[in-house]
Protein backbone atom coordinates (compact mmCIF):
# COMPACT_ATOMS: atom_id res chain seq x y z
CA UNK A 1 0.00 0.00 0.00
CA UNK A 2 1.07 3.47 -0.75
CA UNK A 3 0.84 6.53 0.84
CA UNK A 4 -0.24 8.83 -2.07
CA UNK A 5 -4.32 9.89 -2.57
CA UNK A 6 -6.34 9.81 -5.85
CA UNK A 7 -9.83 10.69 -6.03
CA UNK A 8 -10.61 7.78 -8.59
CA UNK A 9 -10.97 7.38 -11.96
CA UNK A 10 -11.54 10.48 -13.89
CA UNK A 11 -15.31 10.72 -15.74
CA UNK A 12 -16.40 9.88 -18.98
CA UNK A 13 -18.41 12.48 -19.18
CA UNK A 14 -17.57 16.45 -19.13
CA UNK A 15 -18.73 18.22 -16.54
CA UNK A 16 -21.03 21.24 -17.55
CA UNK A 17 -20.15 24.43 -16.99
CA UNK A 18 -22.94 26.59 -14.85
CA UNK A 19 -23.37 30.60 -15.59
CA UNK A 20 -24.28 33.25 -13.17
CA UNK A 21 -27.89 34.28 -13.83
CA UNK A 22 -28.47 37.97 -14.67
CA UNK A 23 -31.37 39.43 -12.56
CA UNK A 24 -34.18 41.07 -14.71
CA UNK A 25 -34.70 44.52 -13.88
CA UNK A 26 -38.78 44.79 -12.17
CA UNK A 27 -41.02 46.35 -13.91
CA UNK A 28 -42.52 49.54 -12.66
CA UNK A 29 -46.02 48.87 -12.81
CA UNK A 30 -47.16 48.15 -8.49
CA UNK A 31 -49.49 45.27 -10.05
CA UNK A 32 -46.12 43.06 -10.69
CA UNK A 33 -44.96 43.53 -7.43
CA UNK A 34 -44.82 40.59 -5.82
CA UNK A 35 -45.49 41.46 -1.84
CA UNK A 36 -47.84 44.33 -2.93
CA UNK A 37 -50.89 42.10 -1.81
CA UNK A 38 -49.53 41.25 1.72
CA UNK A 39 -48.84 44.71 2.52
CA UNK A 40 -52.19 45.60 1.48
CA UNK A 41 -53.71 42.64 3.86
CA UNK A 42 -51.62 43.87 6.30
CA UNK A 43 -52.95 47.51 6.18
CA UNK A 44 -56.83 46.66 6.03
CA UNK A 45 -55.94 44.39 8.82
CA UNK A 46 -54.75 47.24 10.69
CA UNK A 47 -57.89 49.55 10.05
CA UNK A 48 -60.01 46.68 11.26
CA UNK A 49 -58.04 46.03 14.73
CA UNK A 50 -58.17 49.79 15.33
CA UNK A 51 -62.18 49.72 14.65
CA UNK A 52 -62.73 46.97 16.97
CA UNK A 53 -60.64 48.26 19.32
CA UNK A 54 -62.56 51.79 19.37
CA UNK A 55 -65.73 49.74 19.33
CA UNK A 56 -64.85 47.96 22.30
CA UNK A 57 -63.55 50.82 24.64
CA UNK A 58 -66.82 52.89 23.72
CA UNK A 59 -68.72 49.87 24.95
CA UNK A 60 -67.07 49.67 28.10
CA UNK A 61 -67.10 53.40 28.82
CA UNK A 62 -70.79 53.38 28.30
CA UNK A 63 -71.33 49.88 30.62
CA UNK A 64 -68.37 52.12 33.27
CA UNK A 65 -70.84 55.18 33.26
CA UNK A 66 -74.01 52.84 33.79
CA UNK A 67 -72.02 51.40 36.63
CA UNK A 68 -71.49 54.32 38.64
CA UNK A 69 -75.01 55.18 38.02
CA UNK A 70 -76.36 52.34 39.81
CA UNK A 71 -73.90 52.85 42.82
CA UNK A 72 -75.12 56.15 43.11
CA UNK A 73 -79.21 54.93 43.03
CA UNK A 74 -77.87 51.84 45.23
CA UNK A 75 -76.83 54.64 47.62
CA UNK A 76 -79.32 57.02 47.95
CA UNK A 77 -81.67 54.24 48.34
CA UNK A 78 -79.73 53.04 51.61
CA UNK A 79 -79.97 57.01 52.71
CA UNK A 80 -84.01 56.45 51.85
CA UNK A 81 -84.32 53.48 54.04
CA UNK A 82 -82.63 54.92 56.42
CA UNK A 83 -84.58 57.34 57.18
CA UNK A 84 -87.63 55.11 57.10
CA UNK A 85 -86.22 53.88 59.93
CA UNK A 86 -86.31 56.49 61.97
CA UNK A 87 -89.91 57.71 60.35
CA UNK A 88 -91.01 54.34 62.08
CA UNK A 89 -89.62 54.75 65.37
CA UNK A 90 -90.84 58.79 65.33
CA UNK A 91 -94.74 57.55 64.28
CA UNK A 92 -94.68 54.33 66.78
CA UNK A 93 -93.55 56.86 69.45
CA UNK A 94 -96.34 59.23 68.59
CA UNK A 95 -98.87 56.64 68.41
CA UNK A 96 -97.52 55.57 72.38
CA UNK A 97 -97.86 59.37 72.97
CA UNK A 98 -101.26 59.62 72.07
CA UNK A 99 -102.59 56.44 73.79
CA UNK A 100 -100.67 57.68 77.10
CA UNK A 101 -101.62 61.10 77.27
CA UNK A 102 -105.50 59.80 76.90
CA UNK A 103 -105.00 57.67 79.25
CA UNK A 104 -103.21 60.44 81.89
CA UNK A 105 -104.82 63.53 80.52
CA UNK A 106 -101.58 65.77 80.79
CA UNK A 107 -98.77 66.09 78.64
CA UNK A 108 -96.57 66.76 81.67
CA UNK A 109 -96.79 62.87 82.07
CA UNK A 110 -95.41 61.80 79.47
CA UNK A 111 -91.88 60.97 80.16
CA UNK A 112 -89.01 59.33 78.50
CA UNK A 113 -89.18 56.91 81.77
CA UNK A 114 -93.40 56.65 81.08
CA UNK A 115 -92.93 55.79 77.04
CA UNK A 116 -89.98 53.14 78.19
CA UNK A 117 -92.69 51.28 80.64
CA UNK A 118 -95.63 51.82 77.74
CA UNK A 119 -93.17 51.14 74.39
CA UNK A 120 -90.29 49.04 75.62
CA UNK A 121 -89.06 48.70 72.00
CA UNK A 122 -86.90 51.96 71.92
CA UNK A 123 -84.87 53.53 74.16
CA UNK A 124 -85.90 57.03 75.23
CA UNK A 125 -83.95 60.21 76.65
CA UNK A 126 -84.38 63.91 77.55
CA UNK A 127 -80.86 64.67 75.38
CA UNK A 128 -80.39 64.73 71.95
CA UNK A 129 -81.34 61.30 69.70
CA UNK A 130 -78.26 59.31 68.87
CA UNK A 131 -79.75 57.43 65.78
CA UNK A 132 -82.97 55.61 64.75
CA UNK A 133 -83.95 53.73 67.81
CA UNK A 134 -83.61 56.68 70.24
CA UNK A 135 -86.01 58.89 70.66
CA UNK A 136 -85.60 62.68 72.32
CA UNK A 137 -88.79 63.32 74.24
CA UNK A 138 -89.60 66.84 75.84
CA UNK A 139 -92.73 67.10 77.68
CA UNK A 140 -94.41 69.97 78.96
CA UNK A 141 -97.98 70.87 80.74
CA UNK A 142 -98.78 72.64 77.37
CA UNK A 143 -97.01 70.08 74.79
CA UNK A 144 -94.62 67.37 73.51
CA UNK A 145 -91.89 67.14 71.09
CA UNK A 146 -90.26 63.71 69.85
CA UNK A 147 -87.23 63.73 67.69
CA UNK A 148 -85.66 61.14 66.16
CA UNK A 149 -82.22 61.23 63.90
CA UNK A 150 -82.05 58.85 60.65
CA UNK A 151 -78.44 57.26 59.98
CA UNK A 152 -78.65 59.58 57.07
CA UNK A 153 -77.91 62.72 59.49
CA UNK A 154 -81.61 64.03 58.94
CA UNK A 155 -83.68 64.35 62.36
CA UNK A 156 -87.59 63.92 62.18
CA UNK A 157 -89.88 66.00 64.96
CA UNK A 158 -93.28 64.87 65.89
CA UNK A 159 -95.00 67.61 68.38
CA UNK A 160 -98.36 67.63 70.12
CA UNK A 161 -99.60 70.26 72.08
CA UNK A 162 -104.03 71.10 72.97
CA UNK A 163 -104.08 73.12 69.28
CA UNK A 164 -102.96 70.03 67.54
CA UNK A 165 -99.77 68.01 66.32
CA UNK A 166 -97.29 68.43 63.43
CA UNK A 167 -94.48 66.67 61.95
CA UNK A 168 -90.91 68.71 60.37
CA UNK A 169 -87.36 68.25 60.19
CA UNK A 170 -84.20 69.58 61.60
CA UNK A 171 -80.86 69.94 62.59
CA UNK A 172 -80.86 70.11 66.38
CA UNK A 173 -82.27 66.18 67.52
CA UNK A 174 -83.85 67.23 70.84
CA UNK A 175 -87.49 66.79 71.99
CA UNK A 176 -87.14 70.65 72.86
CA UNK A 177 -86.55 71.56 69.30
CA UNK A 178 -89.06 69.54 67.88
CA UNK A 179 -91.64 71.45 70.32
CA UNK A 180 -90.56 74.79 69.58
CA UNK A 181 -90.81 73.43 65.40
CA UNK A 182 -93.16 74.61 63.29
CA UNK A 183 -94.70 72.16 61.10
Amino acid sequence: MDDSFAFGKPSRRPTPIKRARVAKPRSAEPSGRPGLGRVAVLVAGGIVAVLVIAGVMAFFRSSGNEIASDERTAVSQVGAASDVDAKMTAQEAASAVQQLYAEQGSFAAVTPAALKRFEPTFSYTGSASTGPKVVSVSSSANGIGLAVLSDSGTCFYQRFTAAGSGQATGTTCTGAAALAASS
